[in-house]
């Protein structure tokens, strides 16, 4: 018996002895901890816990921050998507622009918003993007319509229009227009139109001045949605977002119940025994309530030490239920399978000492594994990660305290009614048997052979299958049929995993049903395809004095803004110093015109837009532009695999004139979900290769044995590079949503397995026990022999007897069969119960619970395949290969001795 064996057989008979305490403590523990619960929190900024910690665009929008207008840092957003009912028509004409202006002057005229000490108008709450207000821009249609785009002072392009000699950035308010055959930017219609209504956050109680408007602005235009023929209204806003992502949760968590219900229904059917007081009913019930307290004291304690709550966690707690259910088997298996003869503490010892050390190697290596996930650059897969490893390490304790406890209880019970049966079949025996006390039966053979019997566990119908599988493992046929179908699988694995992307949608964040993935759908087609506003902020302006410093300036501006595929050329560019090279060409007789004081100066007498440029003083007095910002639009993206090749570029553009010019720029969809899906492959990689140096550390740890080692990582590595394999076919990519199921996948793979791996490669002592065993009972067998004159053929193990003759080592196959009748059918009962367990979560449509419950059923799928059928026959294989050469060896041999 191994160390841990050991520990766990004197645990057995100690927690038999007192079972009251193990059932008091961890649920005194659980009541305790439900009162973190009050510091319960969330987080669900998806543009903040899904960016990788260490992102550039992190940076890089901590460096815009400064300009208000292209971070919008000290504004709340509330945007009202326009687009007629049939999404295929276009709604520029002026029936439909009145109504729009009509619901615009409704909000802006009439509507008050308080916050409990006054009232306020959208004028009084908009900031400094009052100067550029919906009712402008709206004026502005109108005066396109009214003058039909004739006249050079209003002028419809796009991105860039034209209003009396001043420019109109249109790109962030209309989409899917129609290009006229005129000129190259010009535009006649449009399919889309953005309202921007904005709440300054500076304004005293603005949260509560924010939330008032956006509840008023979803009233108004869900009515004006009702109330209008052929135009819908639909408002997208942060909090909304937030909201939408935790409606994932609220639909989520109900089908806990229903999981636990149908774990429950599964385990009492598949326990059912008989007599039936042999069941394990009761021991089902508390299989369940085990870890649904160890999810409760986990997120008790995590609340209590104020880590947040994330919509992504919602899979947690049926994860911990299926993985606590799953080790619940094992250790009812052990009970069930102990000894009759034993002792009560002993035979509690018996069941704890395998099934508690099994379930001790897999619970560690799962909590590990997931722990390893806390070192990944992505919050919410730290976040995860945390989470589950902190839920079953405490749903371990629970398992090997409470839940044993349970056991301990009805396994008393269970006892008691065998000793009363057995009581009264002694008792029936003995008034029926004859006396012939003395002699020793030639039917049992001698008396000896009943010492060294080891004392026959039940043997029941499940046991014959297992005994009939191992069986059907051993035929050729299996062998190869299995080996050709893990070769087809590893060919598969390889050739899908070349065409795995990190394409990713932000549709993917919400329930389908949810009005934000319609919403999500058409500003990600929007801006991927026409306008991508790229914001470039420059942390001091250059010496634009110096010739060959503006020169460089401009050369630079000319690569970005023609990057190959995704650029518009000049027309997407809004940069105040080309409105500042005109100027100078108007005033050529004038010297220095580049020089800060005059640049400022021509600045303020041309009214040139000061949103753009950051001012400062110097010692003289003189007001100078300190840094300035600007921005160019690209298009024709299809994905943000698209987007992460132009940031490439650009970045690499920005780099080479970074010894001159220190400029940072910036998409919010650059941060999430370009690079945060552009790190997952390298986080996989790295947790891949940590998990397999992790699990071969503590296979040989706990198991001793190189074969189980190679096992235990050819099945990580095959089970997670097919689980990202199937998954791609499953239309999953990867990307921070699915790299936590992956996680998951890569800590979850090696369970199954561990189990078959630890029962067969720790047979290997039991082998050496037996032989020690054996020859004492022979040197007892050759006394008793000499001393009563018995004849050599009543032992069995004597050398003429080939009865039960077996080799000094036992066979594989043998190992394969202890192993199989051992742990087995608990194996299939995890595997079963895990994918019972995901069902209900099929009816929850969202992408994030899509993935975990497609790559639970996909990794237990490979993990039954691998445990049931590819390490045995590779076991088999391996022994068959070991005879060819023995064999050959002795046949050598043989030809040798011959020869002499």
């Amino acid at each position: 018996m191994r160390p841990l064996e050991k520990i766990f057989f004197q645990y057995g008979i100690f927690i038999s002895k007192y079972p009251g305490w193990f059932l008091i403590i961890p649920s005194l523990i659980t009541i305790i901890t439900t009162f973190g619960f009050l510091k319960f929190h969330t987080q669900d900024d998806i543009w903040d816990i899904y960016a990788p910690i260490n992102a550039l665009s992190r940076v890089e929008e901590g460096h815009l921050k400064e300009f208000e207008f292209p971070s919008g840092s000290h504004h709340y957003r509330i945007q009202i998507l326009i687009q007629h009912k049939n999404e295929s028509e276009y709604i520029f004409n002026k029936r439909f622009l009145n109504e729009i202006e009509y619901l615009n002057k409704f909000v802006s005229d009439n509507v008050t918003i308080s916050d409990g000490f006054r009232n306020y108008f959208y004028n009084q709450l908009c900031g400094v993007y009052c100067e550029e207000s919906n009712d402008l821009f709206l004026s502005y249609l109108q005066a396109i319509l009214e003058t039909n785009d004739d006249t050079f002072n209003f002028k419809l392009s796009y991105p860039i229009g034209q209003a009396l000699q001043k420019q109109i950035f249109l790109g962030y308010s209309l989409g899917f227009v129609n290009y006229t055959n005129i000129n190259k930017n010009d535009i006649n219609n449009f399919k889309l139109l953005i309202l921007h209504f904005m709440v300054d956050q500076n304004l005293p109680n603005s949260k509560i001045l924010t939330n008032e408007l956006e509840n008023k602005l979803i009233n108004i235009f869900s009515l004006a949605t009702k109330a209008s023929k052929h135009l819908k209204y639909e408002v997208h806003s942060r909090r909304r977002e937030l909201e939408e992502q935790r409606k994932i949760t609220l639909k989520s968590l109900p089908y806990l119940a229903i999981t636990g219900g149908l774990l429950l229904l599964f385990m009492i059917v598949t326990l059912v025994d008989i007599p039936l007081y042999n069941s394990q009913h009761v021991e089902a019930f508390f299989g369940v309530i085990s870890p649904l307290m160890a999810i409760i004291t986990s997120f008790g304690i995590l609340a209590q030490c104020d880590f947040p709550f994330s919509n992504i966690l919602t899979v947690v707690p049926f994860l911990v239920l299926t993985i606590g259910i799953d080790d619940a088997f094992l250790i009812l298996a052990g009970w069930r399978q102990g000894s009759s003869t034993l002792t009560f503490s002993d035979r509690m010892g018996e069941a704890l000492a395998k099934s508690g050390a099994s379930v001790t190697v897999t619970s560690i290596t799962d909590v590990l594994c997931f722990a390893v996930g806390l070192f990944s650059n992505i919050p919410v897969v730290q976040l995860f990660c945390l989470y589950t490893s902190v839920a079953l390490a405490i749903d371990f304790i629970y398992q090997i305290t409470f839940f044993t406890a349970i056991v301990v209880y009805c396994g008393k019970k269970q006892f008691k009614y065998k000793s009363e049966e057995r009581s009264k079949s002694i008792k029936s025996n003995n008034s029926s048997s004859s006396s012939q006390d003395g002699q020793i039966s030639t039917h049992k053979g001698s008396f000896l052979e009943l010492l060294k019997r080891k004392p026959k566990k039940n043997d029941n119908k499940l046991t014959f299958f297992m005994k009939k599988f191992v069986v059907f493992l051993h035929w050729p046929i299996t062998k190869y049929c299995t080996m050709v179908i893990f070769i087809t699988h590893l060919v598969l694995t390889i050739y899908l995993c070349t065409k795995v992307t990190t394409e990713f949608d932000m549709e993917n964040l919400y329930l389908k049903e949810s009005p934000l993935t319609h919403i999500a759908r058409t500003l990600q087609k929007f801006v991927l395809e026409e306008s991508f506003v790229v914001n470039f902020g420059i942390d001091k302006t250059p010496d634009f004095y110096i010739p060959e410093i503006k020169s460089l300036f401009d050369e630079m501006l000319h690569n970005l803004e023609t990057l190959p595929k995704y650029s518009m050329g000049s027309i997407g560019t809004l940069v105040w110093t080309r409105d500042y090279d005109l100027l100078t060409q108007i005033m050529e007789e004038e010297e220095d015109l580049w020089s800060p004081a005059t640049v400022m100066k021509n600045y303020n007498d041309f009214k040139l837009d000061k949103k753009f440029i950051k001012t400062k003083v110097n010692e003289k007095g003189e007001e100078y532009i300190h840094n300035f910002w600007w921005q160019i639009t690209y298009h024709k993206m299809n994905n943000f695999m698209d987007v992460e090749e132009l940031l490439k570029l650009r970045r690499g553009i920005l780099m080479k004139y970074s010894n001159v010019f220190n400029i940072s720029s910036h998409h919010p969809l650059e941060k999430v979900p370009t690079e945060s899906a552009a790190s997952a492959p390298i986080n996989f990689i790295q947790t891949a290769i940590s998990a397999v140096l992790l699990m071969s550390l503590l296979v040989l740890l706990f198991v001793y044995d190189f074969g189980a080692i190679i096992s235990v990582v050819l099945s990580i590595l095959s089970i997670s590079g097919g689980t990202v394999a199937y998954l791609h076919v499953w239309d999953v990519h990867l990307d921070a949503v699915s790299l936590i199921s992956i996680l998951l996948s890569i800590g979850f793979s090696v369970d199954y397995s561990a189990h078959i791996c630890y029962h067969y490669f720790t047979h290997i002592e039991e082998d050496n026990s037996r032989k020690e065993n054996k020859s004492q009972i022979t040197t007892i067998s050759k006394d008793t022999n000499k001393r009563f004159n018995i004849p050599e053929s009543y032992f069995i193990n004597n050398g003429k007897n080939h009865l039960h003759n077996n080799s000094t080592t036992t066979t594989t196959y043998k190992k394969i069969e202890d192993t199989f009748t051992s742990v087995g059918w608990p194996v299939i009962q995890s595997g079963l119960s895990t994918v019972l367990g995901m069902i209900p979560l099929v009816f929850v449509q969202a992408y994030v619970v899509d993935v975990f419950w497609k790559t639970i059923v996909l990794v237990t799928a490979l993990g039954l395949f691998h445990a049931l059928f590819l390490l045995p026959v590779l076991f088999l294989i391996v022994e068959d290969i070991l005879k060819c050469t023995k064999s050959t060896k002795v046949r050598m041999i043989e030809m040798n001795e011959n020869k002499h």
